[in-house]
């Protein structure tokens, strides 16, 4: 059974230094592990289960966010809302169109700021099993990913927030 996991925030000074840090590839080996899958199981089940004190669900979640310095991240997909797996992403940009709209963070708890995103984007990562998914993102799924993505990079949203 899925269990939830702590997440980080920066209100623990140790907890801002991992957040911080850049994570590690994951092997095609250890995507195939009991221990991985079941990690990766209770990602998402974080993700579809915390609630802010705020009143605020999750869009996406990263593995760093909840103390595993690994290139994995759960989006929430509009079209169907369950969350995706996405291991160890690139993406392009496609238009060099940018937006700018209001993020938060469960890791930056009470804080909400404008963030400047590209409006479209080319993502290609491997897909829980393992197998080389490619995608064309845009609007608010591209947003979020660009911000699960900068986790993975030790980059906070506070960090790139527009005056």
């Amino acid at each position: 059974m899925s269990k939830t996991l702590k997440i980080y925030t920066i209100e623990d000074p140790k907890q801002e230094a991992f957040l911080r840090k850049v994570s590690h590839i994951v092997t095609k080996e250890e995507i195939k592990t009991d221990k991985f899958q079941e990690f990766l199981d209770d990602l998402i089940y974080t993700a579809e289960n915390v609630l802010t004190d705020d009143g605020y669900s999750a869009a996406g979640l990263s593995a760093i966010q909840v103390g595993v310095d690994k290139k994995v991240f759960c989006i929430l997909k509009e079209d169907s809302s369950e969350f995706e797996i996405m291991i160890n992403p690139e993406f392009k940009v496609i238009k060099n169109e940018k937006s700018v709209d209001i993020e938060g963070c469960l890791s930056v708890p009470h804080k909400e700021g404008s963030v400047s995103r590209f409006k479209k984007i080319k993502v290609k990562y491997l897909d829980r099993n393992g197998k080389v998914q490619k995608g064309i993102f845009s609007g608010q799924e591209a947003r979020e990913i660009q911000h699960e993505y900068d986790h993975t990079q030790g980059i906070l949203f506070i960090d790139k927030l527009e005056d």
